[in-house]
């Protein structure tokens, strides 16, 4: 029981920690990087103009044996539109005291559930801008939350070759305990380098997030692709987490499959395969 609560104060403590939550296979194999330029909404609500017309389910299995599931849909042209339904869970886990024990004292469950909607618009080839409203709720054994919250996003792509973003996310308030609650301020910056001629884009992300002890963090990630098939590569770095990520995307006409792992050293191996149809 130890582990699900060090899982989920990673959630219920300020609510939804948008950075740490990869939705599908894409987000977790890349560290959950892309500010700059890319289609990772979660990192940068910015990147929905990057995103064709699709809709994507993704299967999760999270640390310790919680899982979850996950749909995208989105839509648009001149203005582009995007729904995401989100959630985790673990039913019927053993409450036991400090002293172990063969009898547990009780069951409890876990659950967190978001919905979004995002918008974004694109101006003179260049600037992308973006918009995400979410709402969620958590509940952990008998506490339970529920917030709404706010994100923001840019990118701007200087040329080919090089691009730029930031994000600013968890503009909101969370009630618990009958207490209203700001969320801590989840910020970054990023850049993005596009080898068209090798068909290799490298990721580069500074993440500050409030309410870690080291607030600072950064993300690189690395896709390379032949044809139909990509690699995909990613690291976390912070004071108190490292992580090693990746996996790999196949797209066969109007169908791409995707998958993506994460690796920690205590808490496990998360791992999320993703169905996308592209309308």
């Amino acid at each position: 029981m130890f582990y699900y609560f060090i899982i989920f104060n990673i959630i219920f403590s300020f609510g939804v920690q948008s950075f740490s939550l990869p939705h599908n296979a894409n987000e977790i194999s890349n560290a959950n990087s892309g500010i700059a330029n890319s289609n990772n909404i979660n990192i940068n609500c910015a990147s929905i103009n990057n995103i064709k017309n699709s809709v994507s389910f993704s299967s999760i299995a999270w640390y310790q044996g919680v899982k979850g599931n996950n749909i995208d849909y989105k839509w648009g042209k001149k203005n582009h539109h995007y729904f995401n339904l989100y959630n985790l869970s673990a039913d019927n886990i053993d409450l036991r005291d400090l002293i172990p024990n063969d009898n547990p004292n009780g069951l409890f469950d876990i659950h967190h559930i978001s919905l979004s909607y995002g918008f974004g618009k694109q101006f003179s080839d260049q600037f992308n801008i973006g918009i995400k409203t979410n709402f969620n709720y958590n509940q952990l054994y008998i506490d339970e939350s529920y917030g709404y919250h706010l994100n923001l996003g840019l990118s701007y792509l200087y040329n080919q070759f090089l691009s730029f973003g930031m994000t600013i996310q968890q503009i909101g308030i969370e009630k618990y305990n009958n207490k209203l609650n700001s969320y801590p301020l989840l910020a970054g910056m990023g850049s993005t380098l596009n080898f068209n001629q090798i068909n290799t884009v490298i990721n580069t992300d500074i993440i500050f997030q409030e309410e870690l002890n080291n607030p600072i963090s950064l993300n690189f990630s690395l896709k390379s692709s032949v044809s139909s098939f990509s690699l995909i590569a990613g690291y976390h770095l912070n004071q108190d987490k490292k992580e090693f990520s990746c996996g790999f995307s196949f797209k066969y006409r109007k169908i791409q499959f995707d998958y993506g792992i994460g690796f920690h050293n205590n808490l496990g191996a998360p791992t999320i395969f993703s169905f996308k149809y592209h309308i």
